[in-house]
């Protein structure tokens, strides 16, 4: 059993914010050539993309309010409400309008953008992809409007003509409204007065037939009695014939795509918003309608809402004229029996008084439209704009679009961003062995030694690539030398001065193991320079190849026609014919395989084996026994029985921490005995925390 103490060191696999600057600092090529091609790609965008200039605007949306208007009395009425025809300002109506290819299409045509006709929707649509309109916030009623073009006096030239075209289009939405109502007015007034001459002449010629030239005195009599009553029967009257003509108005086909008389007198406030919101619903179907087909979806749905309202009014104004039908009956048979209480009077005191009473109803209405048209007249006189400039449109001189500086921020960030995300997602899922703080931090195994990576000369290799030509390099696996001071040899008279102190003992525990677990982690490579740097020091060393599978070793010293094999397979009974001793360095002695054996195995579990090395142990300083690679075949489990320490060799960037752990239970359970580690393959350009390896013996860096 081995009397290495249980492990229990924390392990931490988490890269470090030092460790990590080392790894970028080792990989500064990556972000080199991250940095020329993002940084390319964002200046060939710069030079590519046109510079877009922006100009802005602020404009206060006025709501239209008529409350600050003086109020007049005519006849005992008040009349405070002087605009007829009212078109309320809503913000986001105002921000979809300036939206709207109906406007900017007009924006087009007065600045004469196009060449051709056809042409005038598509400049709209462009000129709608650069136009931004926003609020401060939900409450405010001012209204950001910016505008980019390739030149910074266009831009601002086209955002006044959209703020321009928008104010122009409004006012001709309400004098349009203003008209529809004029013309009713207007046909209303003529009919009326040629009632109100048939009355005047019809009371002129029964005076004159009569020789009647005072009936006051006989009004007298009922006048006080009837004048509610004729005063009611005037104003339902009025009411009654605005209805009517209303109703005949909504009933003709021909007036579907008219515009309604809106804020005519008619006494029903629920009839008149009807008839302004389907006013208002008209004339953005009106717009809606241009540049696009009567299949649009938005077309159809406002089609059906403008109809269902349409219903609505026809419905409220027929229930309208039956109320004020029943009214004026009602009024009526209340005049005819005050009218009874005249009996006495004159027939021709009645008659005039009569045709009178219808003249007082025809003037009263023919007053009222008058001054109706006034206040429409009014109305399309006094034209303000909804809008107010806060800031008028303006720009600056230099571009908006592209952003240099936030492209070229962003390209350097991204170029020192991706290799960083690259290198730690890289080192995070990397989970082999790079250094020998790797092996410590989780086993109590000792590392006697550290093995730069030995690489064939680069040059050679891109000069084959560049030729197209594969060369083959031979690679001598000898590296030790007697005056050569590279990291290599000095890593290996290293490792050979704490074999020394290993072996600095009674008792000529002296015989080494070398093995691995993976195959290509260089337990062969380094079993023999190890033996040349032990024979450099004229230390007797036996180099045994004990892989009778592959034979690597004797293959690099020269197989012979004896050796181990033939000796355990009885072949042979001195072990000295099986040994040779090296040409250049006579302390070093090998024993080679031999005849390849069909049965390595059988060969090993025999007694020859035991006694070889019994035999061999007080000759030589080290035994050096190559042997397979552990978990894949029976040879090295039957060797190490036999041998005094086991040398493990682990491969940087091959071999697996979590094996570590597997090595720390084959030692504890007596598996393999007085086992350490030798760390194989060392990249010197991972030079970072606590995977650094730094060569610096006698101030010789790794070639």
């Amino acid at each position: 059993m081995s009397n290495n103490p249980p492990f229990n060191k924390h392990t931490d696999d988490f890269i470090t914010v030092q460790e990590f600057w080392a790894l970028c600092l080792s990989h500064l090529s990556w972000f080199v050539i991250s940095f020329t091609v993002i940084m390319s790609l964002a200046l060939y965008y710069l030079f590519s993309t046109p510079d877009l200039f922006t100009s802005q605007a602020a404009i206060m949306v006025k709501e239209e309010t008529t409350g600050n208007m003086a109020v007049q009395k005519t006849d005992g009425r008040e009349f405070n409400n002087m605009a007829l025809v009212q078109n309320p300002v809503s913000i986001a109506n105002v921000q979809r309008q300036f939206n709207s290819l109906y406007l900017l299409s007009k924006v087009v045509r007065d600045l004469r953008l196009y060449n051709d006709t056809s042409e005038i929707v598509s400049l709209a649509q462009g000129i709608r992809n650069r136009l931004v309109v926003s609020t401060d916030d939900e409450k405010s009623t001012i209204l950001n409007i910016k505008y980019s073009d390739y030149s910074p006096e266009q831009a601002t030239k086209i955002l006044t003509a959209i703020i321009d075209a928008f104010n122009k289009n409004w006012i001709y939405e309400k004098n349009q409204m203003a008209r529809s109502s004029a013309r009713f007015i207007d046909g209303r007034l003529a009919l009326i007065e040629k009632e109100l001459g048939q009355v005047d002449d019809s009371i002129s010629t029964y005076k004159s037939a009569h020789q009647i030239t005072d009936v006051g005195r006989v009004s007298d009599i009922y006048l006080e009695q009837q004048t509610t009553s004729e005063s009611e029967i005037m104003k339902l009257g009025n009411q009654l014939s605005i209805a009517r003509y209303v109703l005949e108005t909504l009933k003709d086909k021909a007036s579907r795509q008219m515009l309604l008389p809106s804020n005519i007198g008619l006494d029903n406030a629920e009839v008149e918003s009807q008839i302004a919101q389907y006013n208002s619903l008209l004339l953005k179907l009106k717009n809606n309608m241009v540049g696009t087909s009567a299949q649009n979806p938005l077309i159809l749905r406002q089609q059906t809402e403008l109809e269902d309202i349409r219903k609505h009014i026809v419905t409220n104004v027929t229930q309208l004229v039956r109320t004020l039908q029943m009214q004026m009956n009602t009024v009526q048979q209340y005049n005819e029996e005050a009218k009874g209480k005249v009996t006495s009077s004159p027939e021709q005191a009645k008659k005039l008084i009569s045709v009178e009473r219808d003249q007082k109803v025809k003037e009263s209405l023919y007053l009222y439209l008058l001054q109706k048209k006034e206040e429409n007249e009014i109305s399309m006189t006094y034209t303000s704009v909804p809008t107010q400039y806060i800031d008028m449109p303006h720009g600056s001189s230099f571009p908006t679009f592209p952003n240099t500086k936030g492209i070229l921020l962003a390209a350097f960030l991204a170029s020192v961003t991706i290799p960083m995300v690259i290198l730690f997602l890289k080192e995070s899922l990397d989970d082999t062995i790079h250094s020998k703080e790797d092996i410590e931090s989780r086993s109590n195994l000792p590392v006697i030694g550290e093995v730069p990576l030995s690489r064939p000369n680069r040059s050679k290799r891109w000069l084959a690539h560049l030729t197209l030509h594969r060369v083959k390099e031979h690679f001598n696996p000898l590296i030790v030398k007697p005056d050569c001071q590279d990291a290599i040899n000095e890593s290996f008279r290293f490792i050979r001065s704490n074999l020394e102190f290993l072996s600095d003992n009674p008792g000529h525990k002296n015989v080494y193991i070398v093995t691995s677990m993976f195959a290509g982690s260089g337990k062969t490579f380094v079993s023999m320079n190890l033996a040349l740097a032990l024979a450099i020091k004229n230390r007797k060393v036996l180099l045994i190849d004990g892989d009778m599978r592959h034979a690597s070793t004797s293959r690099t010293f020269g197989n012979k026609d004896v050796g181990l094999a033939d000796y355990l397979g009885e072949i042979v009974n001195d072990p000295q014919v099986a040994i040779y001793q090296h040409d250049e360095y006579p302390s070093l002695h090998i024993m080679p395989v031999g005849t390849m054996p069909p049965n390595p195995t059988e060969l090993l579990s025999g007694h020859r084996m035991q006694e070889l090395l019994k035999v061999l142990r007080p000759l030589y300083d080290f035994i050096i026994i190559d042997c397979p690679i552990i978990e894949a075949v029976a040879d090295t489990s039957i060797i190490q029985h036999l041998a005094d320490r086991t040398l493990y060799i682990a491969r940087a960037g091959l071999s697996l921490r979590k094996h570590i752990g597997m090595l720390e239970n084959y030692v504890q359970t007596g598996k393999y005995k007085n086992m350490s580690i030798i760390l194989n393959g060392l990249d010197p350009n991972r030079r970072y925390g606590r995977k650094s390896y730094y060569y610096y013996y006698y101030g010789y860096y790794a070639r």
